[in-house]
């Protein structure tokens, strides 16, 4: 399995702007590559774990995908994605809990990277953050293309 997230970047003035909306962190760099590394050291400085690293592959137009290097880093790009929902929506890992029946504990493995969850899973955790969060999740096989 392969996590993928997309992100954008558009010049803004003597910048580019860059975005990966999914897991809410902009950043901006003096030309597209600088902006791709910028969005690749953001994201990582974020997961905040050794050895964790990620891919900025661009695709078409002003747009780009962001993916873990090795599918077992998978889980820190989803926890990511949780928390960073969770605090942009202003709740409490113990209320993300009771809004979906669990504990906080059971919830909490997932935002800790205890475990992987199965993109219904994850599409029911951004729901109970949100009713109006919409994202488009894939899961990719290792060996298809970014």
């Amino acid at each position: 399995m392969c996590i993928k997230f997309q992100g954008g970047l558009f010049k803004e003035g003597r910048y580019w702007s860059v975005e990966v909306p999914a897991l809410d962190i902009v950043t901006q760099g003096k030309s597209k590559q600088d902006g791709y590394a910028m969005i690749k050291e953001a994201i990582e400085l974020h997961v905040d774990r050794s050895g964790f690293k990620v891919e900025i592959v661009p695709s078409a137009g002003e747009r780009f995908v962001v993916k873990a290097q090795g599918t077992a880093n998978d889980k820190y790009l989803i926890a990511l994605l949780l928390k960073q929902q969770r605090a942009k929506h202003g709740l409490s890992t113990a209320e993300v809990a009771r809004r979906l029946g669990i504990t906080k504990h059971a919830y909490a493995q997932y935002e800790q990277a205890r475990s992987l969850p199965s993109l219904t899973k994850v599409e029911e955790f951004i729901h109970a953050m949100s009713k109006r969060a919409h994202f488009v999740l894939t899961v990719f096989e290792e060996n298809d293309a970014a």
